[in-house]
């Protein structure tokens, strides 16, 4: 029933069992030095830990989109092939094409695999490459690889920080896109 932001962030990825335990310390990483960009405790939507015992989750989603100021995406092919994800994506999307006179930037990538496969609005947009420390097996998290991609996420997160602090007024009528690409029925605040 909030009439402002809620989140600063929207994280979305695809999930994978594989990847869930990468997702899992990336986020943390990138929690952790978002609050040290902002100078305060960074809100950050991520599913797994936002939506609670019997909640429904795609309610919760909405919602979730609706009152985040910017939305971090882990782009590879098989996000582009997730309609939760894209419809999350897309939202974020239509609402920058929203700013007057020059579109807003709330949308903030980390590639994470590809980009040969992405839809062609997803190639003309600047990201940040992860692609080199995408690795499933946990030793990865002690190898002087890790110590470069939590160097990576700390630059990411000055950037994702920018981004949150240009972000526009809320505005109680941001597009949510559905799963199929249309623009869901606007939600009163009221029932959200």
């Amino acid at each position: 029933m909030s009439a402002d932001y809620e989140y600063d962030v929207f994280l979305s990825y695809k999930r994978h069992e594989l990847t869930l335990n990468w997702t899992r310390k990336v986020a943390s990483m990138l929690v952790l030095w978002l609050t040290e960009e902002l100078n305060r405790p960074a809100r950050v939507f991520i599913d797994e830990s936002s939506i609670q015992i019997g909640q429904k989750w795609p309610d919760e989603i909405k919602h979730a989109l609706k009152h985040s100021r910017c939305i971090v995406c882990i782009w590879s092919p098989s996000y582009f092939q997730s309609s939760w994800c894209v419809s999350e994506w897309k939202s974020f999307v239509d609402r920058e094409k929203m700013g007057n006179p020059k579109p807003y930037t709330l949308i903030a990538p980390l590639r994470f695999h590809d980009g040969e496969h992405f839809p062609e609005e997803a190639k003309g947009v600047e990201w940040s490459d992860v692609t080199e420390y995408a690795f499933t097996m946990p030793a990865f998290w002690d190898s002087q690889r890790a110590i470069e991609l939590e160097a990576k996420l700390k630059a990411f997160a000055r950037s994702v920080a920018n981004i949150v602090s240009q972000a526009p007024a809320f505005d109680g009528n941001w597009p949510i896109v559905e799963r199929d690409g249309s623009p869901a029925p606007s939600i009163p605040l009221a029932k959200l």
